[in-house]
């Protein structure tokens, strides 16, 4: 009897464990659904809403500045390829600046104290008597604007070129037996005269002379062995994103530079929106001429001044040159062409039998900026990753669905005439027929990674043939593992790679061939 009862009641037990296992197990099964109706969409959700917020941040950061017209107050985009494009871009932006971040700090905190501790090149000063003691390596702040342009940069660095490696870059002494390096005259430049074509002047006005032999501008100054070469360095005012280049961002590319014996100089150049491309041309040949009047002062040679840039700094530098060049060949040019035309129409006894040339409307519609201050000689020209054809350039940055974000269009013109006329190459291709050598730099380097997604290899590679096509020098070097800010971040001082070695000789070595 009790054996039957405990058995009923085992059996009692098991159908209600087994009831309750039952119910939560249901439970269980029955909040899956639940999980999947809410949780996964919510993650899916969340997602969209990520992948569509952050390029609509980045337009309403970058891109309402000189919107299209057509698009309204607010300039947002809505395709999905172009928000994969952007969450690219904006994710490899983000992971370098937080991988370059720190280390940029890093490296600034253990130059400085390197430097403090190192003695000073200078036994004849005293360190104490001279100053700070960052002021035995560099002056920070230097006004090379006066006055001021309200809004535009004004101030520059200078790094004073240190003597321990001065071996690096021999010079010829004054006992030295070679023949001292002779400056071309025709190496400056000088704004020619006006000439109405409607005045009636005499022939006599116009010699033969006037094109051809006249030295342009100024001699050149004579080299001093004493003196070190100067480097000016442009950054890139293309950079793309909220943090704005500025010149203390640079300053171990001075260091490094002023290491290797030369005299470096960082100025702080316009940018957009504050200013477009008048604006950085002004600021580049405000810097230039501060530099050959004042270069003299911190050891610099100002006969011996070399402007090095990077990306669109490197094209802005040599449009400066560039823009300079072609539009005082192309008055020459003029010049000539009214001579010409004045000994046809019968003013003159004896008649020229040549034809005038041909100027493109592009060129002849082409103006210095910042007329007011004349550009000295420039011995040579360091382009790190250059842009040279703009237009392309645009098209390529359309191409990763960036050409709204960056400053490249926007910088040197809204309409396409106006891009063309801020392009190096399509100035120099146009006025390819008028353009005086002779008052061209002596050289070119150019230096180009193969990695470089943001400016193609191709843009170097086409400037080097364009200048090539000029009889003008031009070595070009392009690395394989280098990316577009490889090349400048290897010329940092605390940041030297395997590759920095050999832009360093690249550059010693074309310094001392143009020398």
């Amino acid at each position: 009897m009790r054996a039957a009862v405990w058995l009923s009641l085992t059996a009692c037990g098991a159908v209600v464990s087994t009831t309750a296992a039952s119910t939560a197990l249901w439970a269980i099964l029955a909040f899956v659904p639940l999980v999947n109706v809410i949780a996964i969409p919510s993650l899916i959700g969340s997602v969209l809403v990520f992948v569509h917020t952050l390029p609509f941040a980045t337009y309403l950061l970058l891109a309402q500045t000189d919107a299209p017209k057509h698009k309204g107050s607010l300039f947002l985009p809505f395709s999905p390829s172009r928000h994969l494009g952007i969450l690219v871009a904006v994710s490899s932006y983000l992971r370098a600046v937080i991988i370059l971040a720190p280390k940029f700090i890093l490296t600034v905190i253990r130059t400085a104290w390197r430097l403090w501790r190192t003695t000073p090149f200078d036994d004849e000063v005293d360190p104490i008597m001279a100053g700070w003691w960052w002021e035995r390596y560099a002056s920070f702040g230097v006004e090379y604007q006066n006055p001021r342009r309200p809004g535009g940069a004004h101030k520059l660095d200078v790094f004073r070129a240190q003597p321990s490696d001065w071996q690096s870059t021999p010079s010829l002494s004054p006992e030295s037996s070679s023949p001292p390096t002779t400056p071309r005259s025709s190496n400056s430049f000088v704004t020619l005269p006006d000439m109405d074509p409607g005045s009636r002047a005499d022939l006599s006005d116009f010699p033969q002379h006037i094109w051809s032999e006249v030295p342009m501008g100024s001699p050149m100054e004579e080299e001093n062995s004493d003196l070190r070469p100067v480097v000016v360095f442009l950054y890139d005012v293309g950079m793309m994103g909220p943090i704005r280049p500025r010149r203390w961002m640079f300053g171990l590319t001075g260091l490094l530079f002023a290491k290797q014996g030369y005299v470096a100089v960082v100025p702080d150049i316009t940018t957009y929106p504050t200013g477009q491309m008048e604006d950085m041309v002004a600021d580049v040949r405000a810097t230039l001429a501060w530099v050959h009047k004042e270069i003299r002062y911190y050891g610099g040679d100002p006969s011996r001044i070399y402007v090095c840039g990077h990306g669109l700094g490197a094209h802005l530098g040599m449009y400066t040159i560039a823009q300079d060049v072609v539009v005082h060949s192309r008055d020459k040019v003029e010049l000539h062409n009214a001579a010409v035309n004045w000994a046809n129409m019968g003013y003159a006894n004896d008649h020229l039998t040549s034809a005038g040339r041909e100027i493109p409307n592009g060129v002849r519609a082409l103006r210095i900026y910042g007329p007011d201050i004349e550009l000295p000689p420039i011995k040579g020209v360091i382009l790190l990753s250059p842009v040279a054809d703009v237009i392309k350039q645009v098209r390529h940055e359309a191409k990763c669905w960036l050409e709204h974000v960056s400053p490249l269009r926007r910088s040197l013109g809204s309409s396409q005439t106006r891009c063309m006329r801020h392009s190096l190459g399509h100035i120099l291709f146009a006025a390819k027929d008028l353009v005086d050598v002779d008052l061209l730099p002596r050289g070119a380097l150019i230096l180009h990674g193969k990695r470089n997604q943001l400016v193609p290899e191709w843009q170097g590679t086409w400037l080097a043939e364009l200048l090539r096509g000029f009889d003008f020098e031009v070595t070009l070097r392009t690395y394989a593992r280098l990316g577009h800010f490889d090349v400048v971040t290897n010329l940092m001082a605390g940041f030297e790679s395997r590759s920095t070695a050999f832009l360093l000789e690249e550059i010693r070595s074309f310094i001392e061939s143009s020398h």
